[in-house]
This record gives C-alpha cells, sequence and structure tokens, in this order.
C-alpha cells in the first residue's frame, strides 16, 4: 500500500494533532499508509529564555522544513500560528501549504484555580505566558498583573499552574482541546473582546514540498476553503504591519454568511501597552477590502510607531 511520512515536533500537543491529521487522511484515502516521523526543533531545545528572544516561533518549523527540502519527509504538521509570515528561517520557494483543515477554537483560555475571567483574578496576580500579544492585552486590562514566561510543551505549563508557580496561565483553547487536557474547573475560555487571538491560532497547517504533486494531492482533500480565507486574511495584517517575533499582533477573522469580518490589535514592541484596535468587514468575494481598511485604521493610530 502507497506510504507518506508525516514529519512532526514530538510534544504529547504535536502527536495528538498529527493523529489526527493522520486518521483524516487514511478516511479520504482509504489504503494509505502513515509513517509519522519525529523531528527535535530548535524551539524544543531552547528552555533557558523567551523564544521572542532566540528568533521566534520559526524555530518550531525550521527543522521540518529543512527534513522536507531533504526529502526525509513527505509533509509536515504545523500549528498554523507557528509559521513566520516574514523572515522565514527556510527558503519557502519549494514549500507550500498544500492544505488548512477546518479551524477549531481560536479563542485563549484562562488557566486559574482561582478566576473565571481576567477582572476576577486577585491583586497583583502572577500570570504565566510566553506570548507577547497576551502579555500587552492582560497589561491593558490590568496594569498589577505580573506576567511571567513559561516555556515548556502544554501538558508540562499545567503541572507548573497546577504545583502552585503562578496564579493563573493563558493557553490557546485549541492545543488544549486537540491535547484531550481540557478541564472545566480549571479552564475559562476568554472572549476575544478580553484576548484577541493569533493570527491563524485554532488552525493546523499541513505543507509539503511545491513540487510533490502527489503529496499536494493526498493533502487537497483536508483543505478547508473558509479557514484558509480567514487565516490568509488575518496573516496579511502581520505582513503589511512587518510584523516579526517582537511584535505583538493579535488577528481574527471569522467568516458569517457571506461576509468576513476581521479584527485586529497590536501592543508595544516587546509587550507593553498601550494597544489600538481595528476591525471591518467586507463580502467574500472582495475579502482583502476588509484587510486594507484595518490597516488604513491602524495607521490612522500611528501603528507604526508602536512596532518601531
Amino acid at each position: 500500500m502507497p506510504v507518506i511520512r508525516l514529519g512532526t515536533r514530538g510534544s504529547l500537543l504535536a502527536l495528538s494533532q498529527s493523529k489526527i491529521v493522520a486518521s483524516e487522511i487514511q478516511q479520504s484515502h482509504p489504503g494509505i499508509q502513515i509513517q509519522t516521523i519525529i523531528i527535535k526543533t530548535t524551539g524544543d531545545q531552547i528552555t533557558d529564555r523567551p523564544l521572542h528572544d532566540a528568533g521566534g516561533k520559526g524555530l518550531f518549523v525550521k527543522e521540518l522544513e529543512q527534513a522536507l527540502l531533504a526529502e526525509q519527509i513527505d509533509f509536515a504538521v504545523h500549528s498554523c500560528k507557528d509559521l513566520p509570515v516574514t523572515m522565514p528561517l527556510v527558503d519557502q520557494s519549494n514549500l507550500i501549504i498544500a492544505a488548512i483543515p477546518a479551524r477549531i477554537d481560536a479563542r485563549d483560555v484562562l488557566i486559574s484555580r482561582n478566576a473565571a475571567t481576567i477582572e476576577q483574578l486577585p491583586p497583583k496576580a502572577i500570570v504565566a505566558t510566553g506570548s507577547l500579544r497576551r502579555r500587552c492585552q492582560l497589561l491593558a486590562h490590568r496594569n498589577d498583573l505580573a506576567i511571567k514566561d513559561v516555556r515548556g510543551n502544554i501538558d508540562t505549563r499545567i503541572k507548573k499552574l497546577r504545583a502552585g508557580e503562578f496564579d493563573a496561565m493563558i493557553l490557546a483553547m485549541a492545543g488544549i482541546t486537540r491535547a484531550e487536557l481540557f478541564d472545566p474547573s480549571l479552564m475559562h475560555p476568554l472572549s476575544p473582546d478580553e484576548i484577541l487571538p493569533a493570527p491563524g491560532q485554532g488552525a493546523l497547517a499541513l505543507q509539503c514540498r511545491r513540487s510533490d504533486q502527489t503529496t499536494r494531492a493526498i493533502l487537497a482533500k483536508l483543505d478547508d476553503p473558509p479557514s484558509r480565507m480567514a487565516i490568509e486574511a488575518e496573516r496579511a495584517i502581520v505582513a503589511a504591519l512587518h510584523g516579526d517575533c517582537h511584535s505583538p499582533i493579535a488577528a481574527w477573522a471569522t467568516i458569517d454568511g457571506q461576509t468576513l469580518h476581521l479584527r485586529a490589535v497590536v501592543g508595544h514592541r516587546d509587550g507593553d501597552p498601550p494597544i489600538i484596535s481595528a476591525r471591518s468587514h467586507a463580502p467574500l468575494s472582495q475579502n482583502s477590502d476588509a484587510v486594507t481598511a484595518v490597516i488604513a485604521q491602524l495607521h490612522a493610530q500611528n501603528v507604526m510607531a508602536l512596532l518601531s
């Protein structure tokens, strides 16, 4: 039977995501075999400092992309938000996102033993997050909070919270769901009005070689056009602002009928308030108009001064 080699990181979440994708491929292509190849990335090995100080989330995909180009794997499963929009670490000329499967819950989730909302956190609460995007939005809500950087896999981070190292932690709902770690007694999804998600959050990206037509055809059946349209709009915001790993940019697009709704929040470089926000909508047939309008609103608020 045909065999296709799936490349993935070795974390609990990465393996859970890869199993989901492998199952969907086998359902759409009965008889195909999936060989999972675990690749340790630079991002997995850096645990002593914030990732944005070491080169950004692109370090979670670098070695996977190199393995693709070396033909050691046929496709890679990434968290979409880990893929750099600007300044990729690997030449992209023979790489392509062949599929973005249907997105799941894009929200962030507050993990806390004694609060269900940001407002309910105790004074000067210690909140763990490695995200500059979350940091600036948290401090915009509550400037008394003490934000502490945290690294490690999703299950390791939750163990640290349960052990009492922090008062609260913010993670992505999608990751918790896919890793089957959701605990309603401890975890509380946050409204986008509280914390706007990262571009691509909640979505997976299936990447292969542009020249590999066989793998592209197999993966294409998993592509979800509405999810792809929304995520491309979010990533277009980052591209227009020349965002990098020190740019706290949130963007979230949703589709309602024949309309795309787009929101963005931008904080000060390196994760401090103030934050500015913008929103717009456009027909699906002219979805780029929503991106143009949001960017114009941000520029009217002097967004580049925040990001410089």
